[in-house]
């Protein structure tokens, strides 16, 4: 066979299928990707000490406005309710890296008996750049700063937080939240859900207001670092309390009423920090 015959049959025959197919067989299985698996979006952990209100408010965040700001929330909570403690252990346990943005929500809830625990819990999350939403008396003091301000001392107590959010003309479907025993009476339904959506930046300027409102008296939302989160064992928790803008010695305890959550949505994008200029 000549040199030209040699080379028109080995153009004819297929090239390089049985290199490929050994390649296949040494190369691993890559798994299908998941619903959530856009690489092009930031991954934020979040834990909360309930089930069933706080992650449907996650999973309310993440279909509204996860694509558009290119976020992912992965939410992390127990049927039993956990303390504050747990929270920040299990939002740290369920990240992947040290480095990830990591979120612990709870709440003041003084009928819990949780004085302790919650500085406890303040602390350690600063040593491992976890980020708190500290709500006081509870998460449906965010829920009800959609609706209207809130200026009132409960010291822990939710009772006239849930009354106020059960009465109020526009907080569709809320109107029984809770009054069911168990998990059975919360959640955030689509309704309720659909009555908070586009009232975050109402929320946000309610909630930055009752930081200037503190009792400790130093405290302002225009002291708030935006300064990009760093890792574990990288700040003080004065610079991490910072944060909040809440003075460096400001008591948790004693941030009656407030609640942290407007930060994540600042974080996220969701809603732009309208802070004036110091």
């Amino acid at each position: 066979m000549s040199r030209g015959q040699q080379d028109r049959q080995n153009r004819n025959q297929p090239r390089g299928r049985r290199r490929r197919r050994d390649a296949d067989a040494t190369r691993p299985l890559r798994r299908a990707p998941q619903s959530y698996g856009d690489e092009s979006r930031r991954v934020v952990y979040i834990a909360a000490e309930g089930e069933k209100t706080e992650r449907d408010y996650v999973a309310l965040l993440n279909k509204a406005y996860g694509e558009r700001e290119k976020f992912l929330l992965k939410f992390h909570g127990a049927r039993n309710g956990l303390r504050p403690t747990e929270v920040v252990n299990l939002v740290i346990e369920s990240a992947s890296d040290p480095a990830d943005e990591k979120w612990a929500l709870f709440d003041r809830d003084a009928q819990d008996n949780r004085d302790q625990d919650i500085p406890d819990a303040m602390r350690k999350a600063a040593d491992q750049g976890v980020q708190v939403a500290l709500s006081h008396p509870s998460f449906e003091l965010w829920l009800l700063l959609h609706f209207q301000q809130f200026t009132s001392q409960e010291g822990g107590v939710n009772d006239t937080v849930l009354r106020r959010l059960r009465e109020h003309r526009d907080a569709k479907g809320f109107e029984e939240y809770d009054k069911a025993s168990g998990d059975r009476g919360k959640g955030l339904d689509d309704q309720r859900g659909q009555s908070l959506l586009g009232r975050e930046k109402d929320a946000v300027r309610n909630a930055r207001k009752l930081v200037s409102l503190c009792s400790h008296g130093s405290c302002s939302a225009r002291n708030l670092v935006h300064a990009p989160i760093p890792g574990p064992d990288t700040e003080s928790y004065e610079e991490w309390t910072r944060r909040s803008g809440h003075a460096e010695n400001c008591d948790p305890l004693k941030r009656d009423p407030s609640s942290d959550v407007w930060r994540l949505l600042v974080h996220l994008g969701i809603v732009r920090d309208e802070a004036p200029a110091r």
